[in-house]
């Protein structure tokens, strides 16, 4: 599954790599268009682009749909806190010079995103704010609102959007999520009968030769021994999953032929370990098994989260070895 959020700024790449090339270019433009005619107050200038590299920043990179309202709150603070520093070192008279421009844009482009990632009432907030702070080192009022009506319009705008793609992008998002759903439904439905069908033939395999052997002659010694081999083979594929393979089975069919008692128990510590690591556990239990000739062999996988991941008990007569495996 992808890791993107399934909302409408997925639509629009707000997520994507380029986003944040994006996201830089944008600001480069901006600090190009505001520090480019020179004059004083650089450093309010300057603050005035770190500004809305932050708003620009966490529109793209904080998670949530909706957006976070701690998030929200800060980017929608972004274009009023610009215009508090930008009004102190600018002509406010002069409302289309380059920097001020540059500032409207930027401040509507923050808060037409921020509709997008679901704050629309937060974004409106943020424009009012920003128009009422310039407002009043404006000279009048039809001034400010002519600087700020191209923002309003981009505000319109996304605002449509929101309305209108928001509730298609769930829609689509949440169609998608329960298509998933029903893959992983039908893929873990068809591993189970992969399993069980495999399970069935090797039940056969196991069982069927016995059963001939039984119905065609009289029950021996032999046929006994045969029987409470493929029982305890069978136990063994029950009890402990983890230690059923090839190497494990045919190691503890042979220790108890020799009159080795085995007990095999699973509980489910190498569920979640890599695999290299699983082999050296059963390649160490089936050792442990070709190793004896008589007594008892008790081999425990242990629960996950246990400093060893398995232990192995080996009983010959008074002689007592136990091994933990890390």
């Amino acid at each position: 599954m992808s890791s993107l959020r399934g909302d409408a700024s997925t639509i629009i790449g707000m997520q994507s790599r380029g986003a944040y090339a994006v996201t830089a270019s944008v600001v480069t433009a901006a600090a190009v268009a505001i520090l480019g005619p020179g004059g004083d107050g650089v450093a309010e200038k300057c603050l005035v682009i770190a500004l809305l590299a932050v708003g620009a920043t966490l529109l793209v990179a904080v998670p949530g749909d909706p957006f976070p309202r701690w998030a929200a709150l800060t980017v929608a603070a972004v274009p009023s806190a610009q215009f508090a520093v930008l009004i102190r070192v600018v002509d406010t008279g002069a409302t289309q010079s380059q920097a001020v421009t540059t500032t409207v844009g930027g401040g509507a482009a923050l808060c037409a995103f921020l509709c997008v990632r679901g704050r629309i009432r937060w974004a409106w907030a943020g424009q009012l704010a920003a128009f009422a702070v310039y407002w009043t080192a404006a000279p009048d009022v039809a001034g400010a609102a002519s600087t700020f009506v191209t923002g309003a319009g981009v505000m319109i705008m996304a605002t449509f959007f929101a309305f209108a793609v928001r509730p298609a992008a769930a829609s689509i998002y949440s169609l998608r999520r329960e298509r998933a759903a029903t893959f992983a439904e039908r893929a873990a439905v068809n591993a189970a009968e992969q399993e069980r069908e495999h399970q069935l033939r090797r039940l056969d395999d196991l069982v069927r030769p016995v059963l001939r052997r039984i119905a065609d002659n009289p029950m021996d010694d032999a046929s006994r021994t045969e029987a409470l081999l493929v029982e305890a083979t069978l136990r063994d594929s029950i009890r402990a999953r983890a230690l059923d393979v090839p190497e494990v089975v045919t190691a503890a069919r042979s220790a108890r032929e020799r009159g080795v008692t085995v007990q095999l128990l699973d509980d489910g510590g190498l569920t979640d370990q890599p695999r290299r690591v699983a082999d050296e556990v059963r390649r160490a239990v089936a050792c442990s098994l070709d190793g004896a000739d008589a007594g008892s062999v008790t081999v425990r996988i242990h629960p996950a989260g246990r400093t060893a991941l398995a232990t192995i008990v080996v009983t010959d007569g008074d002689d007592v070895t136990r091994t933990e495996l890390p």
